[in-house]
């Protein structure tokens, strides 16, 4: 029996498990998530990408806060939050955020990572 197909649809799903978790590995950054005027994180967190499309969260070492990031297009993003400390999930939107260099902003909220 001819293996050269499974040969290569092995490589090809390594190559993409490979993909996959260069973009949802995490990394420490320095990061600001401002809401309604009050800090949520400050200084050393985790930065994690979660598309290509530039699309990331960023999330507090002691697990209190993060944020997502979702592009919607070019200079414009969707923002959401865990509001409650230590929620798990980000159920809190922060509205649509335009890019302002290393953050993304509204009159709502500052999502940044340098």
């Amino acid at each position: 029996m001819f293996k050269f197909p499974l040969i290569v649809a092995a490589v090809l799903t390594l190559t993409i498990s490979i993909a996959n978790a260069e973009i949802n590995a995490g990394r420490p950054a320095g990061c600001l998530l401002v809401v309604r005027g009050k800090e949520a994180i400050r200084g050393e967190c985790t930065f994690t990408p979660t598309d290509k499309d530039g699309s990331f969260t960023i999330s507090a070492y002691n697990g209190k806060y993060f944020a997502y990031v979702t592009m919607i297009k070019k200079g414009l993003a969707a923002g959401y939050w865990n509001e409650d400390p230590y929620a798990t999930h980000a159920h809190s939107p922060l509205g649509e955020l335009r890019q302002e260099k290393a953050c993304w902003v509204n009159d709502l909220a500052s999502v940044c990572a340098y």
